[in-house]
């Protein structure tokens, strides 16, 4: 049994050693081949080669027959030294551009010479196809500058393309511009992180040993002199790669690093390598590189070699802005570039910058961008200045046939003594013009509303004046009626119901006593209206329009008469309306309700009064005996009430509708329009 058990171990545990022997990489081509989801799922990795380059714990690249990789070590590990013969068991990992090796552990196992460089131009560099190899490169040093403590930084021109060379060391005693050098070290570049893209290459060297003469530079003295025509103009011999000698007269001097020069009628652009000062109007000569820069060929990685006094160069008067640019007739344009020149235009634009201020000037057609320094003021827009500066070409264009044409113009001021305004914009500028006629706007729109308020505040005033004035009008005249009554037919009808009690005691038959008893009878109902006439003439409630005060009260009285039951039932708001109108629609409700008490027997009254569309509708509902419409309505023989009724109604416009039939009860339905208006309540 326990021999079956180890057979089948062994036939399942076989494989599996098989599978995670064949999973072993042993070859640097193997980790450089994979992809990045394969290099990040740690695949075990078992290598031997020698060291060619050791920058730090994180970084350090091992060659073998096959390729290059680097791999990483923990902190605080002795690291390998170029040359050594090492063995490396690691697994792998995703590097910041290609795989690479994680929480590696190494021995040594010897010493080996470094193995020879990968023959490569820019592009083999500039495309990663190298990349972290060991190669050798070949091309004029344009520089070499300290870059910090024990580094160099060493520029290599590769035909017209220029890469970048770390050397491990300080810069040389000796020399190396303008040689010919063949250079072996590691490829390597600066990396987009997040996209994972090579975005600069360079080459980094151990040494300075590892940098070749192949052609020693001629002395700077003895270099090809030329004149600003000749650079980068057609040779049929070519120009060559190395440096040139040209002579001229500095326009200007923008910082250590940058002068423009003239000659004759040409002007072109001075880069130093180094900071070289140099004075307006001073015959320099000088050596450099010949460099096609955005629109002109200039002088780059110069050095100076003599300089004298002489004359300041004279500014090229131009016409007009447009002149500048490739307009018709115009048969050269942008033959302006790198000169001093002094032209005219209008500022539509300024605004300051950290080096300087940069103002738009506006020809017929075309605008410029000018840059001047720092100054205390900025010229008004819509300025006209002088402006003396160095024309530079921004951009190119394509233009016809083989041409190229200047795209974008700048000119570049040298101090702020080259700007000179020679008009300022009248006080009457489209802006300001536009913001006096947005106040004067803002002002007429506010005086208008001020004047739309302010009369409506009249008419409301007005109108409560008046208000007030009829209503005083007319409480005296009521006063004055009501004490009429009180002094003149009331006392009469006291002393017309004496005369009656005594005329009452002479009669002896009994037709003589009933007809002074009818007649006492008719005057005492005659001093019950006048005195409800009286006391109606003196209700505060009528007087102020409060309709739905007027109704509670005239329900109220009917309160102590027995078996009767009058109440107001009254929809709010009701309206505040004139004094007049709360007195006929009172006078229409009382008449109502008396009828339906003295004639149909009512034991039930509502007064019902609400606005609907409009309109005030008041209602008399009772639950009398009823009448037949057609013949009460227009008035019996001695009965006037429904007449009355009507012709109050007609004085306010309103309309009444009697409905009701025998046995049935009464509605009387009063419409009464309203008019709505915004200086008061509703009125009518």
């Amino acid at each position: 049994m326990r021999l079956f058990r180890l057979a089948l171990l062994l036939v399942f545990a076989l494989p599996l050693a098989l599978a995670a022997q064949e999973r072993m990489l042993t070859k640097a081509i193997e980790v450089r081949s994979l992809t990045p989801a394969e290099a990040a799922s740690g695949i075990p990795v078992k290598l031997r080669g020698v060291v060619v380059f050791a920058e730090s714990p994180s970084a350090i690249f091992l060659q073998d027959e096959t390729s290059t990789t680097f791999f990483r070590l923990p902190q605080r590990v002795t690291l390998p030294a170029v040359g050594d013969e090492i063995e490396v068991t690691s697994k792998t990992r995703l590097g910041l551009y290609l795989p690479g090796l994680d929480n590696s552990t190494f021995r040594v196992l010897g010493r080996r010479p470094l193995p020879p460089g990968i023959p490569a131009q820019f592009d083999d560099l500039y495309f990663g196809r190298f990349h972290y190899q060991r190669v050798t490169v070949e091309g004029i040093v344009r520089s070499v500058l300290p870059l910090e403590p024990n580094r160099s930084l060493l520029r290599l021109a590769m035909g017209s393309r220029v890469i970048d060379v770390r050397v491990e060391a300080s810069p040389p005693t000796h020399a190396l511009v303008d040689h010919r050098v063949r250079i072996t070290g590691l490829a390597a570049g600066l990396i987009n992180t997040p996209r994972r893209q090579l975005v600069q290459p360079y080459v980094s060297v151990l040494g300075w040993d590892e940098v070749e003469i192949v052609a020693p530079a001629p002395p700077a003295a003895d270099a090809p002199q030329v004149s600003a025509e000749e650079l980068l103009a057609f040779r049929v011999t070519g120009l060559g790669e190395q440096r040139v000698r040209i002579v001229g007269y500095v326009a200007a001097v923008f910082g250590a690093d940058q002068v423009f020069l003239e000659q004759g009628a040409m002007a072109f652009a001075v880069r130093f390598g180094q900071p070289t000062a140099v004075a307006l109007g001073e015959q320099v000569t000088v050596v450099g590189f010949p460099s096609m820069e955005r629109f002109s060929a200039s002088v780059v990685d110069a050095e100076l070699l003599s300089r004298q006094p002489g004359p300041i160069p004279v500014p090229v008067e131009v016409a007009t802005i447009d002149e500048l640019f490739s307009q018709p007739g115009n048969s050269y344009p942008g033959k302006h570039d790198g000169h001093l020149i002094r032209l005219s235009g209008t500022v539509r634009d300024a605004f300051k910058g950290e080096e300087g201020t940069t103002l738009l000037l506006q020809g017929r057609q075309r605008t410029i961008q000018a840059r001047v320094p720092a100054g205390d003021e900025i010229p008004v827009v819509g300025s006209l200045v002088r402006l003396t500066g160095i024309c530079q070409v921004e951009t190119a264009l394509f233009g016809p046939g083989f041409r190229s044409d200047p795209g974008l113009i700048s000119v570049r001021a040298r101090s702020t003594a080259d700007l000179e305004v020679l008009r300022t914009p009248p006080w009457w500028t489209p802006r300001r013009l536009s913001t006096v006629l947005a106040i004067l706007a803002g002002v007429t729109l506010l005086a208008g509303l001020w004047i739309t308020i302010l009369r409506r505040q009249v008419r409301r005033q007005t109108a409560a004046l008046r208000h007030r004035i009829e209503a005083e009008a007319a409480l005296e005249e009521r006063q004055r009626i009501a004490r009429e009554f009180h002094d003149t037919l009331e006392q009469e009808l006291a002393g017309v119901t004496l005369r009656l009690d005594a005329l009452a005691t002479r009669i002896t038959d009994d037709k003589g006593h009933s007809l002074v008893a009818a007649s006492r009878h008719l005057v005492s109902r005659i001093q019950t209206d006048t005195r409800n006439l009286v006391s109606d003439l003196r209700d505060p409630a009528e007087l102020a329009g409060d309709l739905a005060a007027v109704l509670t009260s005239l329900a109220e009285s009917h309160a102590t008469v027995p078996g009767v039951a009058v109440r107001a039932q009254l929809a709010p708001p009701l309206p505040t309306l004139p004094a007049s109108t709360v007195h006929h629609l009172r006078m229409i409700a009382r008449e109502s309700v008396t009828n339906a008490l003295r004639h149909a027997g009512a034991k039930h009254i509502g007064l019902e009064a609400a606005v609907q569309e409009g309109r005030l509708m008041l209602r008399i509902v009772d639950d009398g005996a009823g009448f037949e419409p057609a013949l009460a309505v227009r008035g019996k023989p001695g009965h006037f009430g429904c007449v009355g009724i009507r012709e109050r109604a007609r004085k306010l416009s309103a309309e009444v509708v009697w409905r009701t039939r025998p046995g049935a009860g009464t509605t009387v339905e009063v419409t009464l329009p309203l008019r709505v208006s915004a200086d008061a309540p509703a009125l009518v």
